[in-house]
């Protein structure tokens, strides 16, 4: 037994350098990491200020965004494109959960079509699940039927399949 000890010994003296050196190498990681990632929160809230929303409304909304390059994007892109306030850009960007998307649906609308109320159409592709797809439906349908731009979102949105008297999956009975 004794001969097993001097044995196990140095089998566990070899591992404590690399447990140190791996215990060491984790938090110069984690340090490094949040330094890019904080930067784009400061990016997001700077532009976002810089647009005309107040500090602390901008600190939040970035500060609960999951990509917050992302929607200081979304929301400087519809203000670019659409007449709206920046604080309803904002709230659309933040409801959305594909923000690049939302703006290019309102970037594509107001760019095919005339349009004549832009809250109508951020409203719109706000709801769409797919809002390149919905950009593409209106744009296509307004030009190749003549229909007007509200008439055309109301055509895309109401496509699809919705069930109606759906048979039940159990049978009650009294």
């Amino acid at each position: 037994m004794v001969h097993f000890f001097a044995f196990a010994t140095p089998r566990h003296c070899s591992s404590i350098p690399f447990a140190l050196i791996a215990g060491l190498a984790t938090p110069l990681v984690l340090l490094a990491a949040p330094g890019a990632i904080a930067n784009d929160f400061e990016v997001c809230t700077s532009r976002l200020i810089e647009a005309g929303i107040d500090g602390s409304e901008a600190a939040g909304a970035c500060g609960k965004a999951l990509h917050p390059a992302d929607l200081s994007s979304c929301t400087l892109d519809v203000v670019g494109v659409a007449d709206v306030d920046v604080e309803q850009a904002l709230l659309a960007c933040q409801s959305d959960r594909r923000p690049q998307e939302l703006a290019t649906c309102v970037s594509d609308i107001h760019q095919s079509l005339e349009i004549a109320s832009s809250t109508v159409v951020l409203n719109n592709c706000r709801r769409s699940v797919l809002p390149t797809r919905f950009a593409d439906c209106v744009v296509g349908v307004a030009t190749a039927a003549t229909l007007t731009p509200a008439e055309s979102m109301s055509r895309c949105s109401a496509a699809g399949y919705r069930p109606e008297d759906v048979a039940p999956t159990f049978i009650f009975s009294r």
